[in-house]
């Protein structure tokens, strides 16, 4: 049983790379250096959401509500940007790492639909 779920958090993050990459050759601003470091990026993120969202999610709700939402996107941005400084991607800025963010999120619910369990 832990070895499916194993196996599922590394096609998770195989595919997330894929998203990554397809969002670097489509979206300006955006630069991976190879597929290994958008591997090592989705790797990052998911390290970052899981620490951040758990540790901000207090501040955050109360943030989006005053935002109307937009608050959500800034910090899913900044996590991109942290993670592209540790990981060689980069981003011209906040607006576009939020933007990208938003990017990799549908292509990987396009890609749960196209692969079933195996995708993001």
């Amino acid at each position: 049983m832990h070895h499916v779920s194993l196996a599922l958090a590394v096609v998770h993050l195989l595919l997330t790379a894929v998203s990554v990459l397809i969002v670097a050759k489509f979206l300006p601003g955006v630069q991976v250096r190879s597929y290994g470091s958008a591997v090592v990026f989705a790797l990052v993120v998911a390290i970052l959401n899981a620490v951040a969202w758990y540790l901000l999610a207090p501040l955050t709700w109360t943030f989006a509500v005053l935002t109307l939402g937009v608050g959500i996107l800034i910090v899913n941005g900044l996590v991109f940007l942290w993670a592209g400084n540790l990981a060689g991607v980069r981003f011209s800025g906040c607006t576009t790492a939020a933007i990208a963010s938003v990017c990799v999120s549908l292509l990987n619910w396009v890609m749960h639909f196209v692969f079933g369990q195996w995708a993001p």
